[in-house]
């Protein structure tokens, strides 16, 4: 209920930007996926530009349209989550794939 109370003080002066840092935090999966749905509906119904900085990659592949990686301090790679699945960059591979699940996943997708 804090992290809907927060995204509602958020917009209520509505902003053209809307900045998330691991909004998904310490929530369950459940939770995190109606975090997810409710940052990505606020973001088509209030025109909103909104940058969500998460190590979550569930939720960047469920509401990222443009992804940025950063790697070290420098962007190593920018594109959509359908472009992440033909990326040839280790550190990209090596960050987003690194479960089983998301190996499988990567391979089905190619």
């Amino acid at each position: 209920m804090q992290k809907r109370v927060a995204i509602a003080r958020a917009i209520s002066l509505n902003p053209k930007y809307l900045f998330c840092d691991e909004p998904n935090s310490g929530l369950d999966p459940k939770t995190s996926l109606i975090i997810d749905q409710l940052i990505h509906e606020i973001t088509e119904e209030y025109n909103i530009t909104t940058i969500v900085n998460s190590h979550d990659m569930n939720s960047i592949m469920e509401i990222g349209d443009k992804i940025f990686f950063i790697n070290k301090g420098e962007k190593a790679w920018e594109g959509s989550k359908d472009d992440i699945f033909h990326v040839d960059n280790q550190a990209l591979n090596d960050f987003v794939f690194a479960s089983e699940l998301y190996k499988k996943v990567k391979k089905a997708n190619q």
